[in-house]
């Protein structure tokens, strides 16, 4: 009997208890309703042309309202998780981060994009600091000293993740304006992070406050970037090209450089999502970073979807005076745009056009708006009622900025007529796009390279050389690259699985597709596949498959492939002219 009772006390210590089991059960049953309610309300608003972070943060709204009670102590446990969607946001960042770009604009031009971010929270917050010294207070604006940075952050910075998806369904991220608007947000990122780890520090959410403590942790941020890239430089690189012929294995390695970067600048005080940016910034320069890039954005979006589910759970039920505050900062964040960066990009001779389309597209809240509202209430820096203002001034803005990026270069034409500025391009060496603005794109693009596709090089380069400069090859095994260049092409690391790989490398441009791997020797995909996906991306794009069997090419053929070549089929006519001209005549 005492035998019995000390097995069955011991099953119950190494197995979870019941109040476990149940906290657990009721987190995953949070995010499967966070899930289905943001995608019942993204799928309803993009009806209406509505970018589907408002259908999240609206979802979490209503949640809140209906069933955070419900949740309980599941809720806090959702925050944490959701917070992996902002770390991987910023790394993602990283990995698309190209200084080179910033500079090629010339110094004017990123002096204007740097700086956007600092010069905006200054004016901000000395206008605040007017308003205070002659006694006036405006809805929309800090009522306490303390709250003032928040405030001016929050007018500051623009949302990147609405931003980019709308530029990027407009297909204007390469134009000019589209350049500097990405830019500017990557630089207002960094200067987000600095922010929040600002706040942070003062409120002492971590172990400590004041100049000293601020000093330190940047101190150890700069130690910890210096060591990480010297890792990411000597022992990294060569991991990555150990992996790259598993893209699994190596996003896998890429996240958890990720994760280590986040917790080491956590460590330093810093905020992880600096780490996170670091990280990526390492990884940028490899060349697996566009197949870490396509394989780690489908994670991203589905945390930063729960993240901003999370957030909107957080809202405060409205009221007329938050939301006249949250109109009139929004008007502000309109104001700060084409008053003060419009005018800097246009005396860095970036155009009027430009300037003012580049300003329009930026002006809304960001998101890391609602990530300083729990650090300025713990703090007492900010009343709930402000942070009403705040979370409703960003719902606002990002219902406005579908329309306002969908016209905004007729906006912006009209601005310019009303204010009688010449509408004269941008000068000749700012308004061509970059030399690597479109550094992947090709008309010819190979999708693996095998031994069929080196027969097929080494053809084009004895018939028809011109064709080499036009084309491009992606594959997955880094041995081959050399290879690959040596014959004077062009060639990509990537998974030719992943659709997130092939527009990463701009086949969207694509005229022709060619695929010379048969599908015995394809992993994770077939020819079939491959034709789907580049249908999706390039639908003008003729595609050139092949196949080993005869039905295989009714098959490609109806799935809108231009021509499938069959090995086993063709070859029998060069086999029987070898056996006509082996037979005595």
């Amino acid at each position: 009997m005492n035998c019995s009772l000390f097995v069955h006390s011991l099953l119950l210590t190494a197995s979870p208890s019941a109040a476990e089991a149940d906290s657990g059960h009721d987190v995953v049953m949070a995010i499967q309703i966070a899930i289905v309610a943001a995608s019942i309300l993204a799928v309803v608003l993009h009806r209406i042309k509505q970018p589907s972070l408002v259908a999240y943060i609206a979802a979490g709204l209503l949640l809140g309202f209906l069933t955070r009670p419900l949740m309980g102590e599941a809720s806090k446990s959702l925050e944490h998780i959701s917070s992996l969607g902002l770390i991987l946001l910023l790394f993602v960042i990283g990995l698309e981060l190209d200084l080179k770009k910033v500079l090629g604009l010339g110094k004017a031009p990123a002096a204007a994009i740097f700086l956007q971010g600092p010069f905006t929270i200054g004016f901000v917050w000395l206008l605040q600091i007017i308003l205070r010294c002659l006694d006036i207070h405006l809805p929309g604006l800090a009522s306490r000293p303390q709250g003032q940075i928040i405030f001016a952050a929050a007018a500051a910075l623009s949302s990147t993740a609405v931003v980019v998806r709308l530029l990027g369904d407009k297909f204007d991220l390469t134009s000019q304006a589209g350049r500097i608007t990405v830019l500017t947000l990557i630089a207002q990122d960094i200067w987000a992070v600095t922010v929040l780890s600002y706040i942070s520090s003062q409120s002492g959410s971590h172990g400590g406050s004041g100049p000293l403590s601020i000093v330190l942790s940047i101190a150890g941020g700069v130690a910890v970037t210096l060591i990480m890239s010297w890792v990411a430089r000597h022992l990294l690189a060569r991991i990555m090209k150990f992996v790259a012929t598993a893209p699994d294995l190596m996003a896998m390695s890429a996240l958890a450089w990720c994760f280590l970067g986040s917790a080491a600048f956590g460590f330093t005080g810093l905020s992880a999502e600096m780490g996170a940016l670091i990280a990526g910034l390492t990884i940028a320069s490899l060349p697996q970073a566009g197949e870490v890039l396509s394989k780690v954005t489908n994670l991203r979006d589905f945390f930063m979807a729960l993240f901003f589910v999370t957030l909107g759970m957080t809202l405060p039920p409205p009221s007329f005076t938050a939301i006249l505050g949250a109109c009139l900062l929004t008007a502000l964040v309109f104001l700060t745009r084409f008053l003060l960066f419009a005018p800097t990009l246009m005396a860095a001779r970036m155009g009027n056009i430009v300037s003012l389309t580049a300003a329009l597209n930026l002006s809304q809240l960001s998101e890391f708006s609602l990530l300083l509202l729990p650090v300025g209430l713990a703090a007492g820096a900010i009343t709930q009622e402000e942070a009403s203002v705040i979370s409703y001034a960003l719902m606002l803005s990002l219902v406005l900025t579908p329309f306002a990026i969908r016209f905004n270069y007729a906006a912006a034409r009209n601005l310019a007529r009303l204010i009688r500025l010449k509408t004269a391009a941008p000068r000749p060496d700012s308004a061509a796009p970059a030399a690597d603005d479109r550094h992947w794109s090709a008309e010819i693009y190979l999708l693996g390279y095998y031994l069929n596709a080196e027969a097929l090089v080494r053809r084009i380069k004895e018939k028809r050389p011109d064709l080499l400069p036009r084309m491009m090859v992606i594959d997955y095994n880094l041995r081959n690259h050399d290879r690959i260049r040596s014959h004077g092409l062009r060639v990509m690391y990537g998974d030719i699985c992943n659709v997130e790989t092939l527009r990463h490398a701009g086949l969207e441009q694509a005229k022709v597709v060619v695929c010379t791997i048969a599908n015995t020797f394809l992993r994770g995909t077939s020819n079939e596949r491959l034709i789907d996906s580049v249908r999706s991306l390039a639908p003008r794009a003729k595609i050139i498959t092949t196949s080993v069997q005869v039905e295989e090419i009714a098959e490609q053929t109806s799935r809108g492939a231009f021509a499938s070549i069959c090995g086993p089929d063709q070859t029998t006519q060069a086999y029987l002219d070898a056996i006509d001209k082996a037979l005595p005549h």
